[in-house]
């Protein structure tokens, strides 16, 4: 069951001038908790929250969808996803598994021009901590472990944590409450890419696992 919205009458007025600004704003008010899990992004009250045409509105809610940070639920609209604590765990232990069982797959297929691109995109992510958007961020990471899991050889891993990442909140949504959860997150993706080029399987699956659990 969704919750009830919180009154965007209650929030500061944004205008938005771009599709790619009104994501980052919505964003920002869902990560700051402007929008609970569970509420509905009605989408007349947020065309009047941030000054935008109903189009705009439209088109940066189905992008925000696509990339996983809401939800929309056909013939309803438009809501921040909501999921049990104990399935997100779940589904979490179970992405882990996967992902660390692909460790001495990447270590083995891994080439050092792929390595430079790894470290390119840790380095990417580092960098929009301080200067970058939410989206921006979300859109690092998962390019992140997109180039990580290509390395394995085998497509299918990733098409499968894919899935997987639909069935789970993503950030901004619940997967990066504070900014020092953000920076530890960064610190395990340099871990990744050092794991790899010292073709050291076994610091790779540690890092995955702390990384998804978040147990650092």
């Amino acid at each position: 069951m969704h919750k009830k919205e919180q009154s965007v009458e209650t929030l500061k007025p944004a205008h938005s001038d771009t599709e790619a600004d009104l994501m980052d704003q919505i964003a920002t008010d869902i990560q700051a908790g402007a929008y609970a899990p569970g509420s509905w992004l009605k989408q007349i009250e947020l065309q009047q929250r941030y000054k935008t045409s109903r189009p705009m509105i439209r088109l940066a809610l189905d992008r925000l969808a696509q990339k996983q940070l809401i939800r929309h639920e056909l013939n309803r609209g438009y809501y921040v996803y909501e999921a049990d604590g104990d399935e997100v765990r779940d589904l979490l232990d179970l992405r882990a598994m996967i992902e660390c069982a692909a460790a001495a797959r990447i270590i083995r297929h891994g080439t050092g021009p792929e390595c430079e691109l790894l470290q390119k995109m840790a380095q990417n992510f580092e960098d929009l901590i301080d200067t970058g958007s939410i989206v921006q961020q979300h859109e690092a990471n998962q390019a992140f472990h997109h180039q990580l899991l290509s390395m394995s050889g085998n497509p299918q891993i990733s098409a499968t944590i894919d899935d997987l990442r639909h069935r789970i909140p993503s950030a901004p949504a619940g997967q990066w409450k504070t900014r020092q959860r953000v920076k530890q997150s960064s610190i395990e993706h340099f871990e990744m890419v050092t794991a790899v080029r010292n073709r050291d399987a076994k610091a790779l699956e540690d890092a995955i696992r702390r990384h998804i659990m978040q147990v650092a």
